[in-house]
């Protein structure tokens, strides 16, 4: 039973992983965005926090930042993060529920 958890595990590895050296190899660098010097700008900010305060500044950081993690050779580490988390939360699971399974058998 625990020969088959570590199967899966090495499968759902594999493929993530394997997607994510695909993903690597063949993207290219982001994209520049077209209004970066203004999002910097002191302007920008200060309009941003008279419409909503720090927390529409602090929104807007953070959806810069979630975006970023989409595109290009980023999107590769995301996906391998993504990967390594999904194997290690199937295999704990699974592995746990297969010890119960054979522990009520054994009764």
């Amino acid at each position: 039973m625990l020969r088959r958890c570590s199967l899966i595990t090495a499968g759902i590895l594999a493929a993530g992983l394997g997607s994510a050296i695909v993903i690597y190899c063949t993207a290219g660098e982001q994209p520049e965005n077209p209004f970066a010097e203004y999002e910097n700008s002191k302007r920008f900010l200060n309009a941003v926090e008279r419409m909503g305060g720090k927390t529409s500044v602090l929104a807007n950081d953070m959806g810069n930042w979630f975006s970023r993690l989409w595109q290009g050779q980023q999107l590769a580490f995301t996906i391998a993060v993504i990967t390594l988390v999904v194997a290690a939360v199937y295999y704990f699971i699974a592995s746990g529920l297969e010890m119960e399974a054979g522990e009520k058998e054994l009764r």
